[in-house]
């Protein structure tokens, strides 16, 4: 386990701030005592952070430990109380992950814990707007370690404004460990375990989250990427019932629709037979128990080769998501969302090196889905000509990159489009035809800036690069630029990349307080309409962001939404 006594863990150098506190927060000071915490269960003990003048609870588990038979199992609740009080000063492992996300962080199966930032010295009674955050990372690593994700800047700058949250970041199970689906998996009524790793912690915060000063009516659930989707499943989930767990959800480059949702178990079979013949557990009678018990070494390097996504279960997916929608099956929830620009510069979505012809590109789209009919894929080549001034990344001209493929740029635009672009606009535009029947607000973005360098670590770190996947992910946790430097996603020596991101984070940090979020505190930044009052996003980008009718790509973005019952056969 990771210990917090020498900050490695926050990949922090050490930094000075003074904490000026504001009288619209009403929070007390803090003496500096260790804060305590009463759950269900008992009494916790955290860590006071004196850079911050914040309250940290570490490593606080909302399951048992996944560990023996509870292994490839859905979590099962807490069921034991202690008297006294527990330390929650340390972080847990993180979830066995792979594709270097995790890098550095402890990996262990004893995951499933929550850890806790808030305002030092928060009452019980303080009734705080709380921020849950579900990380990516395509569903085969990430953890609430990983320091590009600190919440401590974000709670800081909350204050700041006279709008203080409480931070939660989940931890669940990801790749094998966490999504393994075959007829065993199923019928053992163990399909999309992480799924359920995230909706038992939000259960979890409903029943404790007040004992820490937070609101359970007031809370928003956040991701990015395989996060974002987790988002929107969480609002097409058990037909649409949230159980009261949320009010608002933000979803960052992504959404409840995009990439097929794999619709049986069966789909990933030949995968659950190669772990198991790879583990010796083909011998068994009962693959899946021999599974459970195997040593954590050999099924760690058993799953390592595969991705493996949400499927369909019955019970947490019961219907495809553009099926939910359709059926206005939906939660009814606050919504805040946005994409990336050039989304399809990402290596793992934009295909670098395979397009050089036509008949290449229409191969590529064929692959999409098997309702993809030959009228469909003509369709789509019309709407994505062979021109690099229409290709991604955006607003580069002729250039073509042909590096990665004489088509390249033609491919990376049909990527971006499906996995994020279009799911964005069809997510704004359902939820914006319910909100004014149920006084939902709906925002809309677009991020526009490239790093700093013109690169992002474990996303795209070869030319092109441009305002690609995750480039938004420091300008939201507003992360000092001497702070993150350390950091893979740094966000840059420019103190105008900082402005952009006190402007990003503030209105985050607004919408989470107040569902709204121009009340950011900032002079001179536009003001973010919300999306039915004219179908406009905000467009962030350094020295200039702007608001920009919704008609970015549209004629592409409107296919894709007519063909998800196709992509998704």
């Amino acid at each position: 386990m990771t210990n917090y006594s020498n900050m490695a863990w926050l990949g922090w150098v050490l930094v000075v701030l003074l904490y000026v506190s504001s009288p619209a927060s009403g929070l007390p000071t803090c003496d500096g005592r260790p804060p305590i915490a009463t759950t269900k269960n008992g009494t916790l003990r955290g860590l006071y952070l004196s850079e911050f003048h914040e309250d940290l609870f570490l490593g606080v588990p909302f399951a048992q430990p996944p560990l023996g038979d509870l292994r490839l199992r859905h979590p099962v609740s807490l069921n034991e109380s202690w008297h006294g009080v527990r330390n929650a000063t340390k972080r847990s492992f993180t979830c066995p992950g792979y594709a270097g996300f995790d890098k550095g962080l402890d990996l262990g199966e004893d995951c499933l814990t929550v850890d806790i930032v808030r305002p030092a010295g928060v009452r019980a009674d303080a009734e705080l707007p709380v921020y849950v955050w579900i990380y990516g990372g395509g569903y085969t690593a990430g953890g609430s370690a990983d320091p590009r994700y600190n919440t401590s800047y974000l709670v800081n700058a909350s204050v700041s404004i006279g709008k203080p949250i409480i931070a939660v970041s989940i931890n669940y199970r990801v790749g094998g460990w966490g999504f393994l689906a075959s007829k065993e998996m199923q019928k053992d009524g163990s399909l999309n375990i992480g799924l359920f790793d995230q909706r038992l912690a939000l259960r979890w915060i409903q029943e404790n989250i007040q004992g820490f000063g937070g609101d359970p009516r007031k809370v928003t659930i956040a991701g990015e990427s395989a996060g974002a989707f987790s988002v929107g499943y969480h609002l097409v989930g058990f037909g649409g019932d949230n159980e009261n767990l949320f009010r608002a959800a933000i979803m960052q480059s992504g959404s409840a629709l995009g990439p097929a949702i794999q619709r049986v178990a069966g789909d990933y079979q030949d995968i659950y037979n190669n772990v198991s013949e790879t583990t010796g557990c083909s011998k068994h009678k009962e693959t899946l128990q021999c599974l459970r018990h195997v040593k954590y070494e050999t099924l760690f390097k058993a799953f390592a080769p595969f991705v493996v996504t949400p499927v369909l279960d019955g019970k947490f997916l019961t219907q495809l998501p553009s099926i939910s929608f359709k059926k206005k099956q939906v939660a009814k929830a606050a919504i805040l969302i946005g994409s990336n620009t050039d989304e399809g510069t990402a290596t793992f979505f934009g295909p670098r090196g395979t397009l050089n012809t036509d008949k290449d590109v229409a191969k590529y789209l064929s692959g999409m889905g098997s309702g993809l009919d030959t009228k469909t894929v003509r369709n789509l080549m019309q709407l994505y000509p062979d021109d690099p001034a229409q290709g991604c990344p955006f607003d580069t001209g002729e250039e073509r990159f042909e590096q990665n493929g004489k088509q390249y740029k033609r491919g990376a635009a049909i990527a971006g489009d499906y996995v994020i672009h279009a799911g964005r606009r069809a997510t704004t535009q359902y939820f914006t035809s319910l909100s004014h029947r149920h006084q939902q607000p709906v925002y809309s973005y677009r991020f526009d800036q490239a790093p700093w360098d013109d690169k992002e670590e474990l996303v795209a770190t070869e030319a092109p690069v441009s305002s690609t996947h995750y480039a938004e992910i420091c300008f939201v946790f507003n992360q000092e630029p001497s702070a993150s430097r350390k950091n893979s996603n740094w966000i840059g020596p420019h103190p105008e990349y900082y402005e952009l991101s006190k402007l990003m984070s503030q209105s985050f940090i607004s919408f989470v307080h107040d569902l709204d979020p121009n009340h950011h505190g900032i002079k001179g930044a536009p003001r973010w309409p919300e999306y039915g009052q004219g179908h406009e996003n905000l467009v962030f980008k350094v020295n200039h962001s702007w608001i920009e009718k919704d008609d970015w790509r549209k004629p592409q973005l409107e296919y894709w939404e007519k063909i998800w019952t196709k992509l998704e056969t």
